[in-house]
């Protein structure tokens, strides 16, 4: 049976709860079934949909987030904003018409209407950086037939050599 989550982060929450990959893919196109925003979302994020977004890179400096708000208790939704977010993607579309200055400040209406996770989520989906907030995706590229993609960075550990001379 097929859950709805009021909120992205407590989806994937929920997708990666399942202890193997393919439980996790089941999950994620169980979910995606009931919601519309999923799979533009994830493609969006993990770079496997290259979107030219107008905007720059990054939350914006000027977004006031609230980060004392539970889960589910944010004003609006990406689902629910869905529409605004899609004027973004459309490079044809009239908000290109718009000054950059106006294209940014509708961004930011959108974000700091959003619970600040999802807004959190949202900026990494515009960065093409979904892989950093939720590294566990990567496993599920391959089972959903995405092969181009953003490929996370690895973090390069430095070992500390121990003194010669010690005494």
């Amino acid at each position: 049976m097929a859950r709805k989550f009021r909120q992205v982060n407590e989806g994937f929450d929920y997708v990666f709860e399942a202890p193997t990959v393919d439980g996790q893919v089941v999950r994620l196109k169980e979910w995606a079934a009931t919601n519309q925003t999923i799979v533009p979302l994830v493609r969006a994020g993990v770079g496997a949909e290259k979107i030219e977004w107008g905007l720059p890179a990054g939350m914006p400096e000027n977004v006031k987030l609230d980060r004392d708000i539970p889960d589910g208790m944010g004003d609006t939704t990406i689902q629910m904003e869905w529409r605004r977010i899609n004027t973004f993607l459309d490079p044809n579309g009239n908000l290109r018409n718009l000054p950059k200055w106006k294209q940014e400040m509708n961004w930011v209406q959108i974000l700091e209407g959003l619970h600040y996770n999802e807004a959190d989520i949202l900026t990494s989906v515009k960065d093409g950086k979904l892989l950093e907030v939720y590294p566990k995706l990567e496993k599920l590229m391959k089972p959903l037939g995405i092969e181009d993609y953003n490929k996370p960075v690895k973090k390069k550990t430095t070992r500390k050599k121990k003194d010669a001379t010690t005494d």
